[in-house]
């Protein structure tokens, strides 16, 4: 049976989420997003409280002097700790570029 972490978001992270919720509305509309936004909060819940350590350390992770991990789901890399048995969500980052595509 696999480890299971206690999962806990960052208001950062949930604001990098929504801002991408909201750009994928006017990208793709408002209920392609919400499906959109559902499956990267699936993904990120299935692999983060079963498998947290399958992430590799994050570029960040050296600068910060932390070990923060990162998770890459589809065009987007969430970046987190794992402490003990909780994974802590700091921020999830899109490959787009949200300065051109406004």
């Amino acid at each position: 049976m696999k480890k299971k972490y206690i999962l806990t978001v960052h208001p950062d992270a949930e604001t990098d989420i929504d801002s991408s919720f909201q750009w994928g509305c006017r990208r793709w509309g408002r209920k392609n997003a919400k499906v959109w936004v559902r499956e990267l909060r699936n993904a990120i819940v299935n692999r983060l409280t079963s498998t947290p350590l399958s992430g590799s350390i994050a570029p960040e992770s050296e600068e910060l002097g932390i070990p923060i991990r990162h998770l890459v789901i589809g065009r987007y890399r969430v970046l987190y700790l794992v402490e003990k048995k909780t994974v802590t969500v700091l921020h999830v980052r899109g490959s787009y570029n949200k300065v051109n595509d406004e």
